[in-house]
């Protein structure tokens, strides 16, 4: 049992040590208060009071794509760092959203976010065509096999491809018949898995995969209907993200395989001559 001097020195320690710990003056008080109850930033309720219904919006995005991260993407202080948040997390769940969000690029309002879903596309679009030149190796050997999949674009611009080749690919370029493979002279002879990453690039430079991220380039993105956010449309975008992506780096994989440094030469001609056997079995 404690005796009542010893208690009465206890509760004298203890409040010269709750004394101690209190803020000395009033701001320091109110400090300690804010720190405690972590209120929203100075940024965040302007943005509030400017248009509530739009970060109310916000919330109830982030409660029904990423509930269990609510807390973490609302206590961020800036509109600009609690998308680049929310966009962090939903690609780790979903697909990717604009580069602009997570890198904390977009307006300093969550209307751009809001307005529809803000994914990327990886569409060959006319342009993607016309810059060939500048691509990796793999890309124009496999494009210069397949016939212009622009209507009306100049012959020309797929065999000005040619010049940039080394001899010894040009020697081999020029086996390839007049034109090019047409797209469905692509889908009938190359079948089986050691030829489905040839056989999705000519797909997809003819924006024909049947995927819409692969079959939609930034000009028809922003010209054409835009994604609202919708549970069905984010879960069907994200599998249809996730096929581009297994059928883009299979383009990208024989893309290599034709490039190797040593192999690459043989294994052009071992397409050709894969394809021209194909070609005279048809005639």
């Amino acid at each position: 049992m404690w005796d009542l001097d010893t208690l009465h020195s206890m509760n004298e320690r203890a409040y010269e040590e709750y004394k101690r710990k209190q803020p000395t003056t009033p701001l320091e008080g109110l400090r300690e208060k804010l720190r405690n109850a972590r209120p929203p930033s100075i940024s965040i309720l302007l943005g509030v009071f400017r248009n509530f219904e739009t970060y109310n919006d916000f919330v109830n995005l982030v409660r029904e794509y990423l509930p269990e991260r609510e807390k973490e993407i609302l206590e961020k202080p800036t509109p600009h760092e609690q998308m680049a948040c929310f966009a962090s997390h939903f690609e780790d769940r979903y697909l990717p959203l604009h580069p602009s969000f997570r890198d904390e690029m977009c307006e300093d309002d969550y209307y751009e976010l809001l307005r529809e879903i803000p994914v990327m596309v990886m569409g060959f679009g006319w342009e993607d065509y016309h810059e060939l030149n500048n691509a990796r190796l793999g890309a124009q050997l496999m494009s210069y096999l397949f016939e212009s999949p622009l209507e009306g674009y100049d012959e020309g611009e797929r065999v000005s491809l040619i010049d940039g080749f080394t001899p010894e690919y040009q020697s081999e370029a020029q086996r390839v018949p007049a034109g090019g493979i047409t797209l469905d002279t692509a889908k009938r002879i190359l079948r089986g898995k050691r030829w489905v990453g040839l056989r999705n690039w000519a797909q997809y430079i003819y924006q024909a995969t049947g995927n819409w991220f692969l079959d939609t380039d930034d000009d028809m993105r922003y010209s054409g209907m835009q994604n609202d956010w919708d549970k069905g449309t984010v879960e069907a975008m994200s599998k249809d993200w996730r096929e581009a992506e297994d059928r883009y780096n299979k383009m990208m994989e024989f893309a290599g395989w034709l490039e190797d440094e040593k192999e690459g030469l043989a294994r052009f001609k071992q397409t050709i001559d894969f394809i021209l056997a194909h070609l005279e079995k048809e005639v």
